[in-house]
């Protein structure tokens, strides 16, 4: 491995130049001088510097021209800017260029010895990782696709490739950020129905009156506002094809009655409309929330329930299946620095650590989002562990709170009440103790959710229909 580190300092102030020397060898540097941007883009291809400290004000070519001569000549250089502390368009125009830190003026050497100290870890952390891959090269292995080879994983295809086979109705479970949309897509695909229309609609992200006819259209003059031609419904345009109907158990029961017959009948009726329509679709279901519990509660039609249950597939959450999360790691970084439009190498071991120790409650999405916010932050081609979010240092997520203890407590507690209730026969002792502590959970639960209704019922295992209705009945008993 290299052992020399090749620092070049490109400014025109003979004093700053020597105290840069000075210092540079006392820290076992290799010091390059230059004194003009055009002299240092000369010396580059023959000295090989590691990194340049490039200041911005010089004469003839600036240091912001330099920077971006650089870049596209020698992209594997890390460049370092010297500036006012005041200059703040520079700073911003000099790191949308990719340098990687800046050094303020007046120069503190402290300040330079540290930005130094991660820089070069950058530059080890590289010579571990691949070859650059070439961003503008075609691939088959581009966009958003199923990724794993774990286990779980090779089921999931398996039940995919059955499912594919044939146009039953399918319901796909799992938690929030799992990738049901890409498996529903996937199985369309693998179908004979791969030429005809993929409709994906959000059950969850519309009121009922909207929702109804966004599924099935609406006549002109149907209700205030109606498009004068009417409007065909999602059924309509899937006709042929496949309809995914993300998180149903946000559907309302009048809209699941409909949907039933829908399914039974493969007939729909657009709002404000007397002509019934004859429609070939297959609905691909899916849902974040326990079905099966919301129909013994009455929150979920148990018809409609068993006919998205004909052929069921449950994706595992991400912390199953971590031995899939440096593929995913890769495949993701791929998809960034196509959409940034920046080479990103890879991340460091110290970094892919922090990764695999965290728990990821919001599964593959979160993951996604969490490199995809380091490597834009990053100012380099490597992600170093200063560039992820907080809360996977941390190792858990602070909006995302583990109920597991609470449940074990609550658990013991309901157990003891219900011994003592059975042994003196009191049923009403029961009903009211469980009812405070359903009481009490649900007020736990809304405070570490920051009273955020969606993710308080995630995390409760109940739809945001139940917690709503709950909420205002503990209101009621007050």
């Amino acid at each position: 491995m290299k052992n020399v580190k090749n620092v070049m300092v490109i400014d025109d102030d003979e004093k700053i130049c020597w105290a840069f020397k000075q210092f540079l060898e006392g820290e076992g540097y290799n010091p390059t001088i230059a004194n003009s941007a055009e002299e240092g883009l000369r010396r580059i291809a023959s000295e090989k510097p590691d990194v340049i400290l490039l200041d911005v004000g010089l004469p003839g070519m600036s240091g912001l021209e330099a920077l971006a001569e650089i870049k596209t000549h020698h992209p594997w250089v890390i460049v370092i800017i010297i500036t006012a502390y005041d200059d703040v368009e520079t700073t911003i125009e000099a790191m949308r260029l990719h340098a990687f830190d800046f050094v303020p003026k007046p120069i503190d050497l402290d300040v330079v010895k540290g930005v130094l100290d991660r820089a070069f870890r950058t530059q080890s952390v590289r010579s571990t990782l691949p070859v650059e891959t070439d961003i503008n090269s075609p691939t088959e292995q581009r966009g958003h696709r199923l990724v794993g080879k774990s286990e779980q994983m090779r089921e999931i295809y398996k039940l995919i490739g059955v499912m594919a086979s044939n146009a039953t109705t399918v319901l796909i479970e799992g938690e929030t950020g799992t990738g049901k949309d890409l498996v529903a897509r996937a199985i369309h695909v693998g179908s004979e129905r791969r030429d005809q229309p993929f409709v994906p609609v959000d059950c969850g992200a519309l009121p009922d009156e909207l929702l109804e006819s966004e599924l099935f259209g609406y006549e002109a003059g149907a209700f205030t506002g109606a498009k004068a031609q009417g409007k065909p419904g999602r059924f309509e345009l899937a006709d042929g094809g496949t309809i995914f109907l993300d998180e149903v158990a946000n559907m309302s029961p009048a809209l699941q009655v409909k949907l039933l017959r829908t399914l039974q009948t493969q007939e729909i009726e657009r709002l404000g409309g007397t002509q019934t329509l004859q429609v070939d679709v297959r609905v691909i279901a899916a849902t974040n929330q326990e079905l099966g519990e919301m129909v013994k509660l009455g929150e979920f039609r148990a018809d409609l329930y068993y006919r998205f249950k004909r052929i069921s597939l449950h994706l595992p959450p991400l912390r199953e299946r971590q031995e899939d999360i440096p593929l995913l790691v890769a495949h993701f970084l791929q998809l960034i620095q196509d959409e940034l439009g920046k080479p990103i190498r890879g991340i460091s071991e110290e970094g892919m650590k922090l990764i695999q120790n965290y728990a990821w409650p919001g599964n593959v999405r979160e993951l996604e989002n969490c490199l995809r916010s380091a490597a834009t932050l990053s100012r380099s081609d490597v992600i170093l562990p200063d560039d992820l979010p907080q809360e996977i240092h941390i190792g858990h997520s602070p909006t995302t709170p583990d109920s597991s203890q609470l449940e074990t407590s609550l658990k013991s507690v309901l157990r003891g009440i219900t011994k003592t209730a059975i042994a003196e026969g009191n049923q009403q002792l029961y009903d009211d103790v469980v009812a405070l502590l359903d009481k009490a959970l649900i007020e736990l639960a809304l405070d570490e959710c920051l009273d955020n209704h969606s993710k308080t019922a995630e995390l409760l295992g109940i739809s945001r229909t139940t917690l709503i209705k709950k909420i205002k009945q503990h209101g009621d008993d007050k």
